[in-house]
């Protein structure tokens, strides 16, 4: 069962945290190719932020 679409904006909610914005890091919305920073008022494409997995090293369980 999916979770029920938010009646103010129609769009479903996220899994996860929202990417930060590169400039303030303030949370990010929109996507999945154009994000919008509401303090900053900029779009920033989904190329242009770090999305990659940072594994930490440690000990295997």
């Amino acid at each position: 069962m999916t979770a029920p679409a938010t009646p103010a904006t129609g769009t479903m909610p996220r899994a996860g945290a929202a990417k930060p914005c590169p400039r303030c890091h303030a949370p990010l919305d929109g996507g999945p190719v154009l994000f919008h920073c509401a303090p900053c008022r900029r779009a920033v494409y989904a190329a242009d932020l770090d999305s990659e997995f940072h594994a930490t090293l440690g000990k295997a369980a």
